[in-house]
């Protein structure tokens, strides 16, 4: 194997500098950010303990931390209902099997008998694992303004 690996450095190129977004990496990722949010809308639990890593944490506009089990609690939570969750204008860079994805949330429901309707810019850390996206860290502004 150790020729396979000098190969695949040699067509690398310069080890550290990143490598140009492929447009498939691109399209997965925005592919994985919306079945996520989905997930959100369609309590689709399975899907969000698949896409977040088992270390995940989500740093919100408070400063709060959430875990990957505490969001999935949430989720679950008959008290917390989403009718849109729904991210766009997404800038996305890939530096390796790591990723920055950030983009604007619109989230609309009802939280514990409050209603809630705002939108967020998010950046999300995914990593390649096993070939496929996983979110393993997120972090939420607070609500954002966005154009007609």
């Amino acid at each position: 194997m150790p020729i396979l690996l000098d190969l695949t450095a040699a067509v690398a190129g310069t080890a550290g500098a990143p490598a140009p977004v492929a447009s498939n990496d691109r399209a997965d990722l925005i592919a994985a950010d919306q079945r996520m949010q989905r997930a959100f809308v369609e309590r689709d639990i399975a899907t969000l303990r698949d896409i977040l890593t088992d270390d995940y944490v989500l740093v919100v506009s408070s400063g709060d931390e959430r875990t990957k089990a505490m969001v999935l609690a949430e989720l679950a939570s008959p008290e917390v209902h989403w009718e849109v969750n729904q991210s766009s204008g997404w800038v996305v860079r890939v530096h390796g099997d790591t990723a920055i994805v950030v983009a604007t949330l619109h989230q609309k429901g009802v939280d514990h008998g409050k209603p809630f309707d705002s939108n967020v810019k998010f950046s999300d850390t995914w990593i390649r694992d096993h070939g496929k996206w996983r979110n393993v860290h997120a972090h939420a502004s607070r609500a954002v303004d966005v154009g007609d």
